[in-house]
């Protein structure tokens, strides 16, 4: 808390101070003058707890002071000292909406007696501050939630934004960007990505944490959005979520577009990347370097796709080398190809691969994914293809087990444990796969995210219970796998828009 000292006599000013320290008052102590500078330090700073000023001063007076004050900001807590002690100066005072009134010379009871009365208040006004802050904020990620999901029009929910949250989208530039963790990230380090994105993102932006290991940013400007200041904030991101010990995380950046009204195609994009995006891989991807018009014909990508499926079924792999670096070479003497476009094929063809042959060791895996996109020529991609199909080959494994069968089995786990404390890796474990391996076919397979589907399926029970059993709501939560109720009650609005006691009540 902090405290400003208004007096045109110094002695003054230091004996208050004096007293702060001798009592240990939690105050860093400000001084000014007269009123005049001290309500020019409150208009510039605006950090003012606690204003304990005299009334008789040059240029103005403390009253006056004191009624500007709680005009500007009525937080502030007055207490007005002076060496009238008539009540007339005291009924003013209390119309200046000042706390208290001190008569010199101050009496040092008194005065500590003021004083912790007024520090008492302040933390009252604050605690009561963070919870409608805490409120304003939930609410503003409800809405920032139904505008991400909203299929009807956004009008309404654009407005609410504005008028009740000052998040003006209207005619703006929008950039979508996601990330992506392979855990559970975002349900118990919300506030350390908060943290990572404040100190990293300078353009404005808001965060809409969608699922547990899912979250969108919204960076909105007035003016073009500048993709080298872009592009250098998202690298940084990357670096501050690197160093935050966040492992096996993508980001996905979106086009960006004008206007709230291309919000669903611009979304569809995002989540079309998310989904093919190849599992293994950690790093940074942007949309806009991966559509090109000059990578030949989908006749032709399809037929070039096909033709080495069939070699990878015939375990030919001797054949897949072979298509493949004809395709290549024919590419590198076109020099009409996109290295992106390029690293994405690529990457189709040794998810085949994996997909096909039992060598999951997940380390290998993701380095392999990381080379081919770090990869700066065909020449060098070349050498990494050629490097995994020689070790597949080599390994000479049997097929891996029916991918129907095996989502069927990871969903019969879901439906048996979902009550439990279990992820991804558990869920690997109960069917005797990899992590990758399950998230992989779980996503080929169904087009959902497997943390996504457990949270849709946890939801849909919690819903069930409310309406069906007269069970607490905390035992609720725990029947659900959750054991923090604060975050399955905020999962919960986020997903029907009210409260779990609201839902029952209703």
């Amino acid at each position: 808390m902090k405290i400003l000292l208004v007096d045109d006599e110094k002695t003054e000013r230091e004996g208050i101070r004096y007293l702060i320290g001798r009592f240990q008052f939690p105050l860093l102590v400000e001084e000014a003058h007269n009123g005049k500078a001290a309500f020019e330090y409150i208009q510039k700073n605006n950090d003012i707890d606690i204003l304990l000023t005299d009334v008789k001063m040059p240029y103005m007076d403390g009253l006056e002071l004191a009624k500007r004050v709680n005009d500007f900001n009525s937080n502030v807590v007055i207490i007005i000292f002076s060496a009238y002690g008539e009540f007339d100066y005291a009924r003013r005072a209390c119309e200046a909406s000042a706390v208290n009134y001190l008569l010199k010379p101050i009496e040092v009871d008194e005065f500590k007696t003021v004083m912790e009365r007024v520090i008492d208040i302040c933390r009252k006004r604050k605690r009561q501050q963070d919870q409608r802050e805490y409120l304003r904020n939930s609410d503003k990620k409800l809405w920032l939630h139904r505008l991400i999901n909203s299929k009807d029009s956004l009008e309404e929910i654009v407005d609410i934004l504005k008028e009740q949250h000052g998040i003006n989208l209207e005619n703006k530039y929008i950039r979508f960007v996601s990330v992506e963790t392979r855990d559970n990230y975002f349900e118990k380090n919300e506030e350390a990505f908060e943290r990572i994105l404040r100190g990293n993102l300078e353009q404005n932006y808001e965060t809409i944490n969608l699922y547990p290991n899912l979250s969108y940013i919204m960076i909105y400007s007035s003016s073009n959005i500048n993709d080298e200041k872009t592009e250098s904030e998202i690298r940084k991101l990357y670096i501050g979520l690197t160093e935050n010990k966040t492992e096996k995380f993508s980001i996905i950046v979106g086009t960006k577009f004008y206007g709230v009204k291309h919000f669903g195609d611009k979304l569809r994009e995002l989540d079309e990347a998310i989904k093919d995006t190849f599992s293994y891989f950690c790093g940074i991807i942007y949309i806009s370097r991966t559509n090109f018009k000059d990578i030949g014909s989908v006749e032709e990508q399809l037929q070039i796709k096909e033709s080495v499926m069939r070699s990878i079924d015939d375990r030919n792999m001797e054949a897949v080398k072979k298509q493949l670096f004809v395709y290549l070479k024919r590419l590198e003497e076109e020099k009409s190809s996109s290295a992106f476009y390029v690293k994405y094929l690529m990457l189709d063809i040794v998810k085949a691969i994996f997909q096909a042959y039992e060598t999951y060791n997940e380390a290998i895996i993701w380095q392999a994914a990381n080379d081919i996109m770090q990869s700066n020529d065909l020449k060098s991609m070349e050498g990494i293809l050629e490097k995994i199909i020689d070790e597949m080959s080599e390994k000479n494994a049997d097929l891996l087990p029916d991918v129907s069968q095996s989502v069927s089995e990871i969903k019969r786990v879901i439906k048996n444990e979902y009550m439990n404390d279990i992820g991804l890796e558990q869920i690997a474990d109960r069917v005797c796969l990899t992590p990758a391996y399950v998230s992989f076919i779980f996503k080929k397979e169904t087009g959902s995210n497997l943390v996504k589907y457990l949270t849709d399926y946890r939801m849909q029970k919690a819903k069930e219970l409310l309406e069906k059993s007269n069970r607490k709501i905390v035992d609720i939560c725990r029947l659900c796998g959750y054991q923090n109720q604060s975050y399955f009650n905020k999962l919960f609005k986020n997903y029907y828009g009210i409260t779990p006691k609201q839902y029952r009540e209703q």
